[in-house]
């Protein structure tokens, strides 16, 4: 139940972002460090928060940049806990490093920017390459707390990958993450 309660606030908010007024992105700046937390749903595990940091590279008026990302969630499933004792992974710890190439066709408008590449998943200590592909939205804040550096940031992500658990069959799959920052252009 928490989990839908998170994906509805998610959903709420990206709503609202993309609704609110135009604003004037500030593309003078040529990186950008984000700080962000959401949501990270692990396939067949179950929602978990998600914790992340961002490196960004702009370059041809913010149309397009480079990004390197490290985030942290956890595999915990209370529904899993419930049916079963069974240890599945040597721990319960998930991280993810990403590095993604991203097109923004409307910097300062409501269409939001796609990326692609590839991330490094380590889910209870097992490790595997991913595929990336996902969507999200920087939007400036001028003249917030004083400065013309500081912007809210949303993405959602899903890494592709193959997955086997306990030497069963294979499958792919699909972990989808949101998450909502602050985002400091310098």
């Amino acid at each position: 139940m928490k989990s839908h309660r998170i994906f509805s606030l998610g959903i709420l908010v990206v709503a609202l972002l993309l609704t609110a007024t135009s604003v004037r992105a500030q593309f003078s700046y040529e990186s950008s460090l984000s700080l962000s937390g959401g949501a990270y749903a692990a396939s067949g595990f179950g929602t978990n928060h998600y914790v992340g940091v961002r490196y960004n590279y702009f370059f041809l008026g913010g149309r397009y940049f480079v990004e390197a990302a490290l985030g942290f969630s956890s595999l915990r499933s209370r529904v899993l806990e419930s049916v079963s004792n069974l240890r599945l992974f040597d721990t319960q710890r998930l991280y993810a490093y990403e590095f993604v190439g991203a097109y923004d066709a409307s910097p300062s408008g409501y269409i939001p920017f796609i990326t692609a590449g590839f991330a490094g998943i380590n889910q209870g200590g097992q490790s595997r390459f991913a595929g990336v592909l996902g969507l999200g939205k920087r939007i400036p804040l001028p003249g917030f707390l004083g400065t013309n550096q500081l912007g809210l940031r949303y993405d959602i992500r899903d890494h592709i990958f193959e997955q086997r658990v306990n030497g069963g069959d294979s499958f792919i799959a699909h972990n989808i993450g949101f998450t909502l920052g602050m985002q400091l252009y310098f």
